[in-house]
C-alpha cells in the first residue's frame, strides 16, 4: 500500500521528514505531495487506520496540515489526497466507489480528452467508470485505458524515489605545514583518485573542482575550476589543478585541504564513419590552460561579439570553445567583395580637411592626398557609461596607396586609421 501527503499548510520543507519517518525512500511529484510506502508497518502500528492516524500525528508535530490518502496504486492514493479531505483510505476494490462521486474534471488528463467525456456527458469518475473497459480502449486509446485503470485503482507501478544528492567532499588535515607543490600535488592526488572512483561508479563526470587550501594564521586559499566538457581522466584534473597552483601559488604553507568534485552527466559523441576525429576535449582543454598559464588569465578563449552598437566591442569566451555548431546555408558570393582588415589597435593620424572633408592623410603606413572620400556615417552610444563613443567614419581612396576607413573621435578631436580595405 502507499501513503499521499498533500500538503495545504505548514512548511513544505517537513514533508521529507514526514515521510523518512515512516520508509526509506519517497516519491515528491511537487513541493506539496509526497508518497511514501507503509508495507510492512502493519507489524509496527497495527491495521491500516492506525498506520494512517501516526502518520497525521507526526505530520501535525511537524506542523503540516494537509489530506492523507492510502491506496495501492501512487496515481490513485494521490488523486484521493488531492481532491478528499481529511484521511481517506481507498481499500482494494473501492477505489472506484469512494472516487466516484469526484468530478471527471480532475482526472490527469488532456484537455481534449477531457472535452471528449463531457461531449458524451460523462460527468463525474462513476459515469465513466460505467463505461466498458474495452470501449473506452476502443475509443479514447491508451490514455482511455489509463485513466479508467487509475481511478479503479488497477494496476501497479513503482515509485520513482528521489534519489538523495550525494556530494563528493574529502578534507584532510596535513602532519605539518606544506610549502612545495610537489608534496601538496601528492596529497591533492590521492583525494581526486578516491573522489573520482565514487564519480565513476555513480556514471557521472566531473565538471568543476572546488579546491580550499587552509593556511597558517586561519587563511584560506578558495580555487574553482570549471571545465567546458564533463571529464572523467583524473590525469587530466590533476594537470589543471597543478597548473592553477603553478600560476597562482598559496601566499603561505598549508596546513588543511578541502577538494569537492560537482558531477554532471558524461558527455555523449556520435562519431561520424568519414568526418576525421577532432582534437580529444581533456587535452585541448590542458593545452588551452597551459597557454593561459603563460598568458594570463583571460587572454584564451573563444571570441564573441557584444550586443552594442560600440565599434570593435567583443570579449573571449572561456567556455564555449566546445559548444556544438550548426551548420547553416552559405549564401552565394557577389561578383566583387572588400575585406575589411582592421588595425588593434587604430593608428594615431592627422587629417587635414577642406570644406569639412578629409584632404590629406598622414599616418604609419599610408600618407598621401585623399583623392576620393565617403562619409560621414556618424556612431554614438552608451552616453552613460565609461565606455561611451561617439565618432565620424570615412571611407578614403589615398593617392598611390589605397582604400582604407579612417575614423574622427569627438572625444579628443581625434583621427585615426580603423583598417584597410582588400
Amino acid at each position: 500500500m502507499i501513503a499521499c501527503v498533500y500538503r495545504h499548510g505548514g512548511p513544505f520543507e517537513n514533508l521529507p521528514v514526514l515521510a523518512e519517518q515512516f520508509a526509506s525512500g519517497y516519491e515528491q511529484p511537487d513541493d506539496d505531495t509526497i508518497l511514501f510506502s507503509i508495507a510492512g508497518l502493519g507489524r509496527l502500528f497495527g491495521p491500516t487506520p492506525r498506520i494512517a492516524a501516526e502518520i497525521a500525528r507526526q505530520g501535525q508535530a511537524l506542523g503540516i496540515a494537509g489530506n492523507i490518502a492510502i491506496a495501492r496504486h501512487p496515481d490513485t492514493a494521490r488523486l484521493a489526497a488531492q481532491h478528499r479531505p481529511g484521511l481517506t483510505i481507498l481499500s482494494p476494490g473501492q477505489e472506484g466507489e469512494i472516487l466516484g462521486p469526484l468530478p471527471i474534471s480532475i482526472l490527469p488528463a488532456e484537455p481534449d480528452l477531457l472535452e471528449t467525456l463531457t461531449r458524451w456527458g460523462i460527468e463525474t469518475i462513476a459515469d465513466f467508470l460505467a463505461l466498458p473497459p474495452l470501449g473506452v480502449l476502443e475509443r479514447l486509446g491508451e490514455e482511455g485505458g489509463r485513466l479508467q485503470a487509475l481511478v479503479d485503482g488497477r494496476g501497479h507501478r513503482p515509485l520513482q524515489l528521489a534519489r538523495p544528492v550525494e556530494q563528493y567532499i574529502a578534507v584532510r588535515e596535513l602532519e605539518a605545514p606544506v610549502s612545495n607543490l610537489e608534496p601538496l600535488l601528492f596529497v591533492v592526488s590521492s583525494l581526486l583518485h578516491d573522489l573520482t572512483k565514487r564519480v565513476l561508479a555513480a556514471g557521472n563526470a566531473v565538471r568543476e573542482i572546488g579546491l580550499q587550501l587552509e593556511m597558517e594564521r586561519w587563511e584560506v586559499s578558495e580555487r574553482l575550476i570549471g571545465f567546458p566538457c564533463p571529464v572523467q581522466d583524473p590525469r587530466t584534473m590533476l594537470k589543471q589543478l597543478q597548473l592553477n597552483l603553478e600560476a597562482n601559488r598559496p601566499p603561505s604553507p598549508v596546513v588543511g585541504v578541502r577538494l569537492e568534485l560537482r558531477p554532471t552527466p558524461p558527455l555523449a559523441v556520435q562519431q561520424g564513419m568519414f568526418t576525421p576525429n577532432a582534437p580529444e576535449p581533456e587535452r585541448l582543454q590542458t593545452l588551452l590552460s597551459r597557454l593561459a598559464a603563460l598568458t594570463g588569465q583571460g587572454t584564451v578563449g573563444s571570441p564573441e561579439l557584444l550586443n552594442t552598437y560600440r565599434p570593435d566591442a567583443w570579449r573571449l569566451r572561456q567556455r564555449s570553445l566546445f559548444a556544438a555548431g550548426t551548420a547553416t546555408a552559405v549564401a552565394a558570393a557577389p561578383q566583387l567583395q572588400l575585406a575589411l582588415r582592421l588595425f588593434r589597435p587604430a593608428f594615431p593620424a592627422r587629417v587635414r580637411l577642406h570644406q569639412s572633408r578629409p584632404e590629406h592623410l598622414q599616418s604609419s603606413g599610408c600618407e598621401g592626398p585623399v583623392v576620393a572620400a565617403a562619409g560621414p556615417w556618424r556612431t554614438t552610444g552608451e552616453w552613460w557609461a565609461e565606455t561611451a563613443w561617439a565618432r565620424d567614419e570615412w571611407d578614403v581612396a589615398i593617392q598611390g596607396a589605397g582604400l582604407y576607413r579612417i575614423y574622427r573621435q569627438h572625444l579628443g578631436d581625434a583621427w585615426f586609421v580603423d583598417g584597410v580595405y582588400d
